[in-house]
């Protein structure tokens, strides 16, 4: 049986693969500490152009915070997921159990339809894993 390290790199590795190639980073990230559970760069990531794993997880972790106070606010019900979108790409972040986000930056290639399902699935068994 694979551990849940294996396991959760296997789903994020899967991501990347559905993506085909759009992916350019994706994490799991602890909410309450704003760290990294698990992270995955695909071969060939431009460590120029995609930010290390804690200033992702860091950021996002704000984005979460910073986004389900204003939701709360605007009576908005509960957050499902966030797009920011800028001009070389898209950060996702959506729930991934209790007390995990996943999060993907990807390049402006990428199919953000099929993006948002393949998240929704592979959040499911991230929470499901942890």
């Amino acid at each position: 049986m694979s551990s849940k390290t294996e396991m959760l790199n296997e789903l994020l590795e899967d991501l990347s693969r559905a993506s085909q190639g759009n992916v350019e980073a994706s994490m799991i990230i602890s909410k309450s500490q704003g760290l990294t559970i698990q992270s995955h760069y695909p071969p060939g990531t431009n460590n120029d152009e995609v930010p290390d794993e804690d200033v992702i997880a860091g950021r996002s972790t704000q984005i979460d915070m910073a986004t389900r106070k204003v939701f709360s606010e605007l009576k908005r019900g509960e957050l499902v997921r966030m797009l920011v979108e800028g001009e070389d790409g898209y950060v996702v972040i959506c729930n991934a159990g209790e007390d995990a986000l996943l999060a993907v930056l990807t390049n402006k290639r990428a199919n953000i339809g099929y993006l948002f399902f393949m998240m929704s699935r592979i959040a499911q068994r991230i929470a499901s894993v942890l």
